[in-house]
């Protein structure tokens, strides 16, 4: 939640933090929040350490908190501090004192991502990774880090393609020493529970519901300053219908980026009957995927400008639809995010189930340096953490393209109390996501809405992307290089085999997601 500069040589006894212009300064030194109607900061002294804090409000916060740095004794401060992590999960502090270690330390929810570099006794930060760029050496990229990217396998982890630049993970603390150094300590793990046995015919339903709708109003947004990106799918569809029932629930604008032909046809379908159930004067707004395809003439992925290896593949529909709801005065957006963990089955439970979330084979593309690499592609992961980690890795991804717009994202089904609920369903309930589908069926919504007769994915958008733009874009990387290659991580000629079946019609398995071979490569060099 902060973009700031701070070197130790500005931090002395002699000179305090003062609030000016939108950012707290000392000296060359500066931290600036990211301030926003749903997020509130605060800065407390005891003369000695001073400590900077950006939450996001709850419901039933007074919201007196005020950004100039307020002087307290020392009980006051260290009760401050105490307080912050015991009453809510989506926060970051930094606390910093004359000749000790800067610290920085963050909740459970981790809404927005918080990159760390240092370079030259200088710490950066920011909630953007691409404001970090020009602080580290290009040369110095963490191979393991890239592979697990290119290798479609994703880990939850302090690492970035690059050894100069850190993400503060949920619930860890980093510390820049007086001496330049930047370490990050890991918490424990996050304690889990096992699904427990169905007994007597128990309904969770009524319960499930009931948390849904707390972790809906656990934030105090307003109907017609907020949006929820409504696909039609069972995870939007679950956090549409608790908004709807929220007492500030009228005037939302629900959005959705429309796919491709049949799949579209029936999106756009089952997306009238929920919004036609929904009614509450909400609007509907939509941008067609087809019309924002990935490396194309105007994607943000063809511009000149540095992309985040984070950055969502479809962050060209997904940013249009998000300034269609800047446009409208919307201010926070609801996703669905985090619904295929709460519902998620284990391997040891359902075949296929919690190691579905990757494929089984690696790609064909991999390098000899990226396949040695594999092996420690678990290694330097965090401990368990209290939300899944891939529902952080998905809020890491979004969150910076929603923040500049000035949309707070809102992921409700994080919530910890519902993840914990989750957890306990017996099996059943949770395959196939029978316990969500289950919430829309009780409406009394046709059976179509939860049960979609073909699935509706991107797969068809991007195959078609690559084909049309991506071939092009793998050839004038294979002509021109690229640092990945350099590095072994990718081997050209089965990379030029993928953009031969691509161009020539001839696909297999898994070959659109050359996608994350180009923004890879579009992360690390401009063509």
């Amino acid at each position: 939640m902060f973009q700031f500069r701070m070197t130790h040589a500005d931090i002395t006894y002699d000179r305090p933090w003062k609030w000016v212009a939108g950012r707290w300064t000392c000296g060359s030194s500066w931290i600036k929040p990211y301030r926003h109607e749903l997020t509130e900061q605060l800065a407390v002294t005891d003369g000695t350490r001073t400590a900077f804090v950006s939450t996001v409000r709850t419901a039933t916060d007074a919201g007196t908190a005020r950004p100039e740095v307020a002087v307290v004794d020392s009980a006051g401060f260290h009760r401050i501090l105490a307080e912050i992590p015991a009453s809510r999960d989506d926060w970051t502090t930094i606390d910093v004192s004359p000749g000790h270690a800067v610290r920085l330390r963050t909740g459970t929810a981790c809404t927005a991502p918080q990159y760390l570099a240092s370079a030259g006794g200088v710490l950066y930060g920011s909630w953007d990774l691409t404001d970090l760029r020009e602080h580290q050496d290009p040369d110095r990229l963490d191979e393991v880090a890239v592979t697990r990217h290119l290798g479609l396998r994703a880990r939850y982890s302090a690492s970035t393609f690059w050894q100069d630049i850190r993400l503060l993970t949920e619930r860890a603390t980093a510390s820049f020493g007086p001496e330049g150094s930047l370490t990050i300590q890991f918490p424990k793990a996050a304690e889990h529970t096992r699904a427990r046995v169905a007994r007597g015919g128990a309904d969770p339903i009524p319960l499930l519901r009931d948390l849904l709708d707390l972790a809906v109003t656990r934030v105090p947004w307003i109907g017609s300053r907020t949006a929820v990106q409504l696909s039609g799918g069972m995870d939007s569809a679950v956090v549409a219908l608790a908004m709807q029932t929220a007492p500030q629930g009228r005037g939302v604008t629900a959005g959705a980026v429309i796919l491709d032909g049949e799949r579209g046809n029936q999106q756009g379908e089952r997306r009238k009957l929920l919004l036609k159930y929904l009614a509450g004067g909400w609007a509907d707004v939509t941008v067609q995927a087809l019309d924002h395809l990935p490396y194309g003439p105007e994607s943000s992925f063809s511009s000149n400008n540095w992309i985040s290896p984070s950055a969502d593949i479809h962050t060209d529909a997904l940013g249009a639809l998000s300034s269609r709801f800047a446009q409208r005065g919307v201010t926070a957006v609801f996703t669905g995010i985090g619904g295929d963990e709460l519902m998620a089955t284990t391997s040891a439970e359902d075949e296929g189930g919690w190691g579905g979330f990757e494929p089984a084979d690696l790609p064909s593309w991999l390098g000899p340096n990226a396949i040695d690499a594999i092996k420690d592609i678990d290694t330097a992961i965090t401990p368990a953490s209290a939300v899944p980690e891939t529902a952080l890795m998905a809020k890491a991804v979004c969150g910076p393209e929603f923040l500049r717009r000035g949309l707070w994202p809102l992921h409700p089904l994080t919530d910890p109390v519902l993840v914990r609920y989750c957890e306990w369903l017996p099996l059943e309930w949770r395959r196939d996501k029978r316990a969500l589908r289950e919430v829309v069926d009780r409406t009394g919504l046709p059976d179509g809405v939860s049960h979609p007769r073909i699935v509706e994915n991107f797969q068809q958008v991007v195959t078609m992307a690559m084909r049309q733009y991506g071939v092009p874009r793998i050839r004038k990387m294979l002509a021109e290089g690229s640092p990945l290659i350099e590095a072994g991580l990718l081997d050209p000629d089965l990379l030029s085999s993928t953009a031969d079946r691509l161009a020539n019609g001839t696909l297999v398995k898994g070959d659109h997601e050359v996608v994350f071979v180009l923004l890879a490569d579009s992360a690390l060099i401009h063509r």
